[in-house]
Order: C-alpha cells, then sequence, then structure tokens
C-alpha cells in the first residue's frame, strides 16, 4: 500500500502537536503523567497515530495548507515580452524605416502595499487552523481506539460471565435429573434446566461473533487486515469520577475544534481587510529595449523605454464592494459557526458529565448491593432446591438474577469507559484517571 507521507512522519507531527497542546497549558492528561491506560490500550492508540487513514489524512491537509503560506504573500511572475515595432509592410524590411525595431522588455506587478502581508496573514491563519484540526482528528481516533478496546473487552468477560453460568446451569440439571430420577422431581424442571443451558451456548456463540466484529473494528483503526488477531484486552474495572460540570466546561474552551473554529475566524478577519485593499490600485513596472538595424547608408541607435502602469479600479461597485460583502458574510458564517460549536459541545459535556456520575452511581449499586446479594442467593437456590425446600421456579429465577446482574455490571463498567473518552474526545484532552479498585 503506498502512502502520501511515511508513518514515522505523521507519528512525528502528531506527538509535535500534542507537545505543543502540553506547552499551551491544553492537556493535563498527556503533561502530568496520569495516564493509567492499559500498556496494551496505548500500543494499539500509538498504531492507530502512525497508520490511520484518516490521520494521514488531516496530516495532509495540514501540510498543504502550510505549503501554500509562502506562494501566497509571494509576488505574480514577472512578464517577458518580445514583438516587432513599426514593420512596414510593403516591403517587411528591418533597414527602411528608422522606427522599426525588434522590442524585447520585462514588466513585474506589484501589488498595493500590505496586500502581500494580509495574504500571507490569510494562509497562516489557515494553516493553523488546519493544525487544530489534526489534533482534533488524533484526539477523535484515540476515543474510538479506547471506546472499541472496552467494547471488546466487555465481549470477553460476557463470554466468561457466560460460560461460568452454563456451568452452572448443567449443575442444575444434574441435580434436577437426580431428583427426577430419584421420585422428588419432575420431568419439566429436567428439560426446562436443559433449554437454559442451550440459551447460553446461544449467547456464547453471540459473545464471540461480537468479539469478531470488534477486532475488525480495532484492526480498521489501525489500517490492518479485519482478520487479524487481538489478544483478550485487560479487564473492566470500575473508577471514581469526581470531575465537576463546571471544571468540564473550563477545560472545554481548549478543544482543538474549537480553537480551529476561532483560528477561521482570524483568517476571516484578514480576509475581510484584505478585500478592502482592492479598493486600492496595483502597479505594474517594465522596460523596453528596442534593437534597430542599421542601414547601408545610415546608423541606428537602439532605444530604450521604461514604464509605470496602474490599474484603476472604476468598477469597485460592481467588484470590490460585492467582494467585501462576501468576506464580511464568511466572517459573519465563521462567527456563528463556533457559536453552534460551542453550544453543541458545551450541551454533549453536560450530556456526558451527568451520564458518567449516573454510572458511577449505578456502578456502586451493583458492586456493593445487588451483585453480591444475587450472588448469596443463587448459591443458596441450588442447596435449596437439592433438599426440595425450594421450587424450581425460584432457582430459575435466581441463576437468571445474578447472570444479569453480573453482566449489566460489566455493561456499566464499559459505558462508563464509553462515555469517558467520549468526553475527553469533547474537552480534547485527557482527563486524570483515578482507580476504583477490582470487582
Amino acid at each position: 500500500m503506498s502512502h502520501l507521507f511515511p508513518p514515522k512522519t505523521v507519528f512525528a507531527a502528531g506527538l509535535a502537536l500534542l507537545l505543543w497542546h502540553c506547552l499551551a497549558g491544553g492537556s493535563p492528561g498527556w503533561c502530568r503523567g496520569v495516564n493509567s491506560l492499559p500498556t496494551d490500550l496505548q500500543g494499539y492508540i500509538t498504531e492507530a497515530f502512525q497508520a490511520n487513514p484518516e490521520i494521514k489524512q488531516s496530516a495532509a491537509n495540514k501540510k498543504a495548507s502550510q505549503e501554500a503560506v509562502k506562494p501566497a504573500g509571494a509576488l505574480d511572475d514577472p512578464m517577458l515580452d518580445m514583438g516587432l515595432a513599426n514593420l512596414p509592410v510593403n516591403t517587411f524590411s528591418f533597414t527602411q524605416e528608422d522606427m522599426t525595431e525588434k522590442a524585447l522588455g520585462v514588466s513585474q506587478k506589484i501589488p498595493f502595499p500590505g496586500k502581500r502581508r494580509l495574504r500571507s496573514q490569510v494562509a497562516q491563519e489557515q494553516a493553523r487552523a488546519d493544525e487544530f484540526a489534526l489534533l482534533d482528528k488524533l484526539n477523535e481516533i484515540r476515543a474510538r481506539v479506547i471506546q472499541v478496546y472496552w467494547g471488546l473487552s466487555l465481549a470477553h468477560q460476557a463470554q466468561e460471565i457466560t460460560a461460568k453460568n452454563k456451568l452452572a446451569w448443567e449443575q442444575v440439571v444434574q441435580v434436577a435429573e437426580t431428583r427426577y430420577a430419584t421420585g422428588q422431581g419432575v420431568q419439566a424442571d429436567v428439560l426446562q434446566a436443559q433449554v437454559e443451558v442451550g440459551n447460553y451456548l446461544d449467547r456464547l456463540l453471540q459473545w464471540r461473533q461480537q468479539q469478531e466484529s470488534l477486532q475488525a473494528e480495532l484492526n480498521a483503526l489501525r489500517d490492518r487486515p479485519g482478520t487479524g488477531a487481538v489478544p483478550p484486552p485487560a479487564r473492566l474495572h470500575p473508577r471514581q469520577f469526581a470531575l465537576s460540570l463546571e471544571e468540564a466546561l473550563r477545560l472545554l474552551e481548549s478543544r482543538p475544534q474549537l480553537q480551529a473554529l476561532k483560528t477561521l475566524i482570524q483568517k476571516q478577519e484578514k480576509a475581510v481587510a484584505l478585500a478592502r485593499k482592492d479598493y486600492w490600485p496595483d502597479f505594474t513596472i517594465g522596460v523596453d529595449y528596442g534593437f534597430r538595424e542599421n542601414s547601408p547608408t545610415k546608423t541606428r541607435t537602439d532605444f530604450f523605454t521604461t514604464y509605470l502602469q496602474v490599474n484603476i479600479p472604476l468598477w469597485f461597485y460592481f467588484k470590490q464592494a460585492p467582494r467585501v460583502r462576501e468576506e464580511q458574510a464568511r466572517q459573519a458564517a465563521s462567527q456563528n459557526a463556533y457559536q453552534a460549536a460551542w453550544n453543541q459541545l458545551t450541551a454533549a459535556v453536560q450530556d456526558r458529565t451527568l451520564k458518567l456520575a449516573r454510572l458511577n452511581q449505578q456502578i456502586k449499586l451493583y458492586s456493593q448491593g445487588i451483585l453480591p446479594q444475587a450472588q448469596q442467593a443463587a448459591s443458596a437456590s441450588l442447596a435449596a432446591y437439592q433438599v426440595g425446600s425450594l421450587e424450581f421456579a425460584r432457582l430459575v429465577q435466581n441463576q437468571i438474577t445474578v447472570y444479569e446482574a453480573e453482566l449489566r455490571l460489566q455493561e456499566y463498567i464499559k459505558d462508563f469507559e464509553e462515555n469517558w473518552a467520549e468526553l475527553e474526545f469533547l474537552l480534547g484532552q485527557e482527563l486524570p484517571r483515578q482507580s476504583g479498585g477490582k470487582l
């Protein structure tokens, strides 16, 4: 596969931007060493930074806009003109008339003072905006890798939970068969227990299919073949959440996307000033040298000519004035785009913050209350059913409850990690991660 930029070049550019962002005070997680992501996940993020096509596309856009800065402020190419002047058509002789000459000239167009500077500044602001866009794309891909990783972790842990509960139901089948054989139970209990074992086999197949789908998605983010194997990820564990909405909104101001939109506003300010400069004329300076040929009876001296041309913005009402209004409208659009993005991001940050707070409470509720109680009830149910002191329907309910509680807890933790990664992307920086202990 051919690449526009070598992977190391893109990775180096990404790291340079991240370092710049740190020095600018916008990324406390990266700069203070609080990253506690699993080692393999950090490796996947690094691979994505090196190989992801979307990042390469943003890097190419940034490079293109950087290369456009110098040409924007450069002078136009000089013009070379050659011609014949005053050549008589009756003889086409170069020696018949004194004014006949072969002309060679060169001219240079010089924009009105300030135009070149403003053109360069417009291009520089665009290059800055594309740098922020690349940084935002790095943040986006990082968040997507993290979300897929924890989704894959849930698929693995859910498979373990399902396999464990399948074994528990196999024990229930044995107990039900024993009770039925001794005349203490009914055949319906045996059949229902066998059906439950089959249900868990079906769930195992579903979780395996989900693992393969998430592996393919993780490989795609790293520009790898979708069928490539991915080692089992780290296990999900609960973490503390202590970020207030006020702090999150304060951090939002450094989001690269918002910085890019601010830069585009500044670009349009320069573009308006440049459009107004078009009311002033440009200049063209030129020199010509005329070569005259001597006749047998007369010696002729060559001619030298210099001139200055100035364009007259006579049709400013139809040309310059609409252009100024165009750039002013684009400036207003860029300001509204920033405000719209701020409103949307503010609402999204608030939503993610509230979700994380809710998930934090749900994880505590299940890990400290519902799950331990369900496990105790399920553990006691089989023994009670074995001696005939518990109905089979109650045993079934207790077994299903513990499975659902175990799975629900892992889903809540996975949702917490996904929303945390999304919040980091929305804020444009990594947040300090506080451990909440193992389950």
